[in-house]
């Protein structure tokens, strides 16, 4: 029956999915950087390595999409379309990770108002429904997820990837599963050589493990879990910052970029925005450095001296990236453009949708060492996106997340009326 329930899942994902994408018409290649990821994946299939449209190797790019790409051009040729069918199929992969994972730390509960035993045997209070089934459905047709699959970006596969590692590192912590916890390691190594976000996630892990570890015998134990987890997640991203520093001869991690957004993030003229258009400031202060890792570094240390120069201006910036990040809905401004009720309309769906999320949370917090990653990865995106400039997509990653507990907050609502 549960084989069954995770096939119809994937299903009802995967048809909204192609159906999205075959009534949608091509999204224009120069709204987003599908060039770029097309010409280093083009590079790399007919055997030229990662580089550039250009032919300069790239600096930019974190190899695990491209080379996916790469492996779909060389199967079915040179088109999008493959891609986004992969897409299709790694975003309803996704929904069912989430599903579990929505079981795994929220439990399920019957329409019939009966509750039943959760992923770890817990009961949990009836609230008339089955949240991990509604919340998968509600992911299943959650615009932002179907849209990101028609854009050829690192959206949708690192969002499948972090479902993985948030899932093993889940339950390798409820269950003390080494093994598994050591495979959410990996995978979010992996994950980081998509996209690097999560780079420093396992030092904040590490550090809410330890504050609220209920138990001191467990130190050494819990230490030596969480020294190797951070050192196999570090593990795949190695062989790419050896490769980084053959290429051009300085240590980078995975990819620049960094340092850009974070300067632009201190720039009060682009107002904490990373702007394509870049002024003549940007040229003159940037655009003479030869080696990419150089300017990143120089970004850095830019964007340290506006900081210090103007702190208060950088306050207010951070106040205004925190408003970009939690306030602003994904893809609000692109809508707005065409319809401005639509626009506002959805801000005002965002503004329930989050207070419904605030709700849930505070509900279910006799549930949080439970889902503690979780909450981790909430504070960790928001500190990470106020340090480096902000947008409303960055925050895509976990919106899902965000999605549990506005059902749990919602079916809490319910329950409460129907009282």
């Amino acid at each position: 029956m549960k084989h069954n329930l995770l096939l119809k899942i994937f299903l009802v994902s995967l048809f909204v999915r192609l159906i999205f994408l075959a009534v949608m018409p091509p999204r224009p290649v120069h709204w987003d950087d599908t060039l770029s990821w097309d010409a280093v994946a083009n590079n790399l299939a007919n055997g030229r390595g990662f580089l550039e449209a250009d032919g300069t190797p790239t600096s930019i790019r974190a190899p695990v999409y491209p080379i996916i790409l790469a492996f779909l051009y060389l199967l079915f040729g040179h088109n999008f379309l493959s891609i986004k069918i992969f897409q299709a199929v790694a975003g309803s992969a996704t929904v069912v990770v989430l599903y579990l994972i929505s079981r795994g730390i929220l439990g399920a509960k019957k329409t019939d108002g009966s509750h039943t035993a959760g992923h770890d045997g817990t009961m949990l209070p009836a609230l008339g429904m089955d949240i991990p089934v509604i919340t998968a459905l509600l992911l299943a047709v959650y615009p932002p997820l179907v849209v990101y699959t028609h854009i050829i970006g690192t959206e949708t596969l690192y969002i499948f990837l972090m479902s993985v590692w948030v899932y093993c590192i889940l339950t390798g912590l409820k269950y003390r599963d080494r093994f598994i916890l050591l495979c959410g390691g990996f995978v979010l190594g992996v994950s980081n050589l998509c996209r690097s976000t999560a780079i420093f996630y396992p030092f904040f892990l590490a550090a809410a493990i330890f504050l609220v570890m209920p138990a001191k015998e467990t130190f050494r134990k819990r230490t030596v879990e969480l020294v190797l987890f951070i050192l196999i997640s570090l593990l795949p991203v190695l062989p790419w910052t050896l490769r980084n520093y053959r290429t051009f001869d300085r240590f980078l991690l995975v990819n620049t970029s960094a340092g850009e957004l974070f300067w632009a993030g201190t720039y009060l003229p682009w107002d904490g925005l990373a702007i394509t258009d870049r002024d003549p400031y940007f040229w003159e202060r940037f655009g003479k450095i030869k080696n990419p890792v150089d300017g990143e570094k120089e970004m850095f240390r830019e964007g340290i001296r506006n900081i210090r120069e103007n702190p208060s201006g950088f306050m207010k910036l951070t106040v205004k990236k925190f408003v970009r990040f939690w306030f602003q809905p994904v893809g609000q401004s692109l809508v707005a453009e065409r319809s401005k009720k639509i626009g506002i309309a959805m801000y005002l769906f965002h503004f329930v949708w989050l207070a419904m999320a605030c709700f849930g949370f505070i509900k279910s917090k006799q549930y949080r060492l439970d889902y503690l990653p979780v909450t981790v990865l909430f504070v960790y995106f928001t500190v990470m996106h106020n340090v480096i400039t902000s947008v409303a997509r960055y925050r895509l990653p976990i919106e899902p997340y965000i999605m549990f507990f506005a059902v749990y907050g919602l079916m809490g609502i319910k329950d409460k009326i129907l009282k």
